[in-house]
């Protein structure tokens, strides 16, 4: 059985070397050293994970390959690596994209001066956001039952939509 050394230490290099471009790429737009870490480590993490997808996209497409050649496999690693680096993008991406990303953007813009009151309103206008979205689909889900029935082919289109 072959081993992903070679790889593992091709993708640790290149996640680096990325890292290293996104602290630049901060560092060009932010002033690192008065801007705080509440703020600094979503973005670079907002930032690092897209790349980290493509990186881990061929990683992931070569190593399902089912060849024993590891020539002609490239770079890949093993499959409980791959299935983790997966989820850990997926959910951290999700919590920035839903929650934190928001909830930190609306935090920074408020003019409250106290940490509690400002998250408090932080809250109550992502809450708000929130509900209308969810309204939103609701309604859309009511007009596609009521002009297609109730099939399930019906809300996969509303979804895929």
């Amino acid at each position: 059985m072959s081993t992903s050394i070679g790889s593992d230490v091709f993708a640790f290099i290149s996640l680096l070397v990325v890292a290293v471009a996104v602290l630049l790429l901060l560092r060009y737009f932010l002033p690192l050293h008065s801007t705080p870490a509440y703020v600094l480590v979503p973005i670079f993490l907002a930032l690092i994970l897209p790349v980290g997808i493509i990186l881990l996209l061929p990683i992931d497409l070569a190593s399902s390959l089912r060849t024993e050649d590891e020539a002609t496999r490239g770079i890949w690693l093993p499959e409980t690596a791959v299935l983790v680096a997966w989820r850990i993008t997926y959910w951290l991406t999700f919590a920035l994209t839903w929650i934190i990303l928001p909830l930190l953007g609306e935090y920074i813009d408020s003019g409250y001066r106290t940490p509690k009151d400002r998250f408090l309103y932080s809250l109550r206008s992502n809450g708000r956001y929130q509900l209308i979205i969810l309204a939103c689909g609701v309604s859309g889900l009511a007009y596609v039952f009521l002009q297609n029935g109730f099939r399930g082919t019906s809300v996969k289109a509303l979804v895929m939509a």
